[in-house]
């Protein structure tokens, strides 16, 4: 099975942009400065997973939406880097079975995972309905996303 993936920024009024992959590989995973139109900006991205026929989309496997600081040279912000790496590593621990270190302290509440889960949440938002439909429409076209 051939995979594809796009990304698109989704506006607060559900508007669609189209990211080219280039740009956001180089944004995302060698921090450069590629995304330069949404400097200062808190953006929405949606990344969209399907499968390929004849090299065009046929099916969604998944669509993910992520909410992403950019700095003001267009570059991914570094203090949301070390905010999500914190937040994965804390998953990771979780999912191994691992637990976090807890005060001896019978007085003492342990809320990390309660404030990660939290913010995992704030990082990583539903996508509006609107907005899905708008990449459906842009992907297979109109009349395949009613």
């Amino acid at each position: 099975m051939n995979l594809g993936y796009r990304f698109f920024v989704v506006s607060n009024d559900n508007s669609i942009i189209q990211i080219s992959q280039r740009s956001f590989n180089d944004f995302y995973q060698k921090h450069k400065p590629s995304l330069n139109r949404f400097s200062g900006c808190t953006i929405n991205v949606a990344t969209v997973i399907y499968t390929l026929e004849n090299r065009k989309p046929k099916q969604i496997v998944r669509i993910d939406n992520m909410r992403i600081k950019v700095d003001i040279e267009g570059a991914l912000d570094q203090e949301q880097i070390n905010d999500s790496f914190r937040l994965v590593a804390n998953r990771v621990e979780r999912f191994l079975g691992e637990k976090p270190q807890v005060s001896d302290s019978d007085r003492v509440v342990n809320a990390i995972e309660k404030f990660d889960e939290r913010r995992w949440t704030q990082l990583h938002p539903q996508l509006p309905g609107p907005a899905h439909k708008r990449i459906l429409e842009i992907l297979f076209g109109i009349k395949h996303a009613r």
